[in-house]
């Protein structure tokens, strides 16, 4: 197997560090050997064969660069750390050394991935210092700004002070347009599901359509997030039209396209494995989107009684059921980063915590925090005006171990959720843990 496209491939797998043959257009053993490792960078069969598989991910403009040093005479840890811009501790993690010594001939990996961060409409237009400190440590930024409603209208406004750090930053910018569950009438007559409304009707379609490709045409974003606040079963086959049609017309404008699905509350508290007509479902959504966001969390109004934010136990099930059914290479984790606060007063609801407010409770009541069985969140109770609270909590350590997780499957990254709520050592508990992409890999595809 020979030609202009084998070199083509050649040169692509070279530009990723793959390969290091000559680009000669023979599809000899060491293109196939880089093939092999390709695959197995991106959890694809591996048979180094470069099938459809390959050049779909090659062509998505989300593929993964190989980083692999090998360490020359004379080369320390440190250096090495520095010449790559990752902290030591992640070399030593990554390739499981015993000391800071490394001997010539090493070859040392760095494991990378994307790292989103959402953050919530709510919030902007307050201060932009923790956007600020956060930003370089991202691959892209997701702002909550827009929605959409049952018209199709989408309504919503970028912020600008933080568009303008997003730029400065030089980071990927995916805008996240919500579709709610549900919305509430002016009339309040009642509750209108929104995304039934759009795909029902062909002039809320259009002008869905229309709206939210506008966003794409006015900002320079790199793609934009379709989030979907429940998981549309029962009319999955209009949402991927949808999503196709969105596609194609978004990819005029130079972006890809993401969705959002919530996905843990479909798993029962015992931990059975997704039904088939999901997996089926989630696949479809998959084949018309460059990345999925699986949300992995519920929000507060969600919960029914108190338990953790996030449960590894049943992140592990959700992976597992998803396992050959999905691309993991187009998927991206999402992990929340805020505290549920449980009050046992009547009819009180949850209540989201920052971690900021975490902190500042506990400082306030001392109580004795620790894990739920089997779980990695963190739980305390206290009193407060003779009412009892349980808050379910994430910090550094329970985000560093959910990424322990997460990349075992090779997913494509993970998404912190929200900016606003974390803890600041998440920061470094994740830099010892991968290396975050910076800049796009490779161009926009055409459809």
């Amino acid at each position: 197997m020979k030609g202009q496209d084998v070199e083509a491939l050649q040169r692509r797998l070279a530009e990723l560090s793959y390969y290091s043959g000559k680009c000669d257009g023979v599809y000899g053993l060491l293109t196939k050997g880089a093939v092999f490792d390709f695959q197995k960078a991106h959890r694809l069969r591996v048979d180094g064969i470069a099938g459809k598989e390959v050049f779909s991910i090659l062509r998505s403009g989300l593929e993964r660069e190989k980083i692999e040093h090998i360490v020359a005479k004379g080369e320390t840890l440190s250096g090495i750390a520095a010449r790559y811009k990752v902290s030591e501790e992640l070399l030593i993690r990554a390739n499981s050394l015993e000391a800071e010594e490394v001997e010539e001939g090493d070859s040392l990996v760095i494991p990378v991935m994307r790292l989103f961060g959402f953050c919530s409409a709510e919030h902007l237009g307050e201060p932009v210092y923790p956007y600020e400190y956060v930003l370089r440590s991202l691959t892209a930024i997701a702002p909550r700004w827009f929605f959409l409603d049952e018209n199709g209208s989408v309504h919503g406004s970028p912020d600008k002070k933080l568009l303008a750090l997003t730029r400065m930053a030089d980071i990927e910018l995916w805008p996240v347009v919500n579709v709610p569950r549900h919305r509430f009438l002016e009339d309040g007559a009642g509750t209108q599901n929104p995304l039934a409304g759009v795909l029902s009707d062909s002039v809320a379609y259009s002008s869905a359509i229309k709206g939210i490709s506008n966003i794409a045409a006015r900002m320079r974003t790199k793609g934009l997030i379709i989030s979907v606040e429940e998981f549309p079963l029962k009319s999955i086959f209009a949402f991927q039209s949808f999503l196709c049609k969105l596609r194609k017309v978004l990819s005029q404008e130079g972006a890809l396209l993401a969705v959002e699905i919530p996905l843990l509350y479909e798993l029962s508290v015992s931990g059975k494995q997704i039904d088939r007509k999901r997996i089926h479902g989630l696949q479809d959504i998959a084949s018309q989107t460059h990345l999925v966001f699986l949300r992995t969390y519920k929000y507060p109004w969600e919960f029914t009684s108190p338990e953790p934010v996030m449960s590894i136990s049943r992140v592990r099930s959700l992976l597992q059921s998803f396992a050959g059914a999905i691309d993991f290479w187009k998927t991206v984790v999402s992990i929340p980063a805020f505290g549920v606060d449980f009050s046992s007063g009547l009819g009180t609801a949850p209540l989201r915590k920052t971690h900021g407010e975490v902190e500042e409770i506990i400082g306030l009541f001392k109580p004795v925090v620790s894990h739920p069985d089997g779980e990695r969140s963190k739980v305390f109770k206290y009193r407060s005006f003779r009412v009892s609270h349980t808050l379910y909590f994430e910090d550094a350590e329970s985000i560093g171990a959910y990424v322990d997780l997460v990349q075992r499957y090779g997913v494509a990254g993970i998404a912190i959720a929200d900016l606003e709520d974390v803890d600041t050592r998440v920061w470094g508990a994740l830099k010892v843990r991968f290396k975050p992409v910076r800049g796009g890999s490779g161009p926009v595809p055409n459809n």
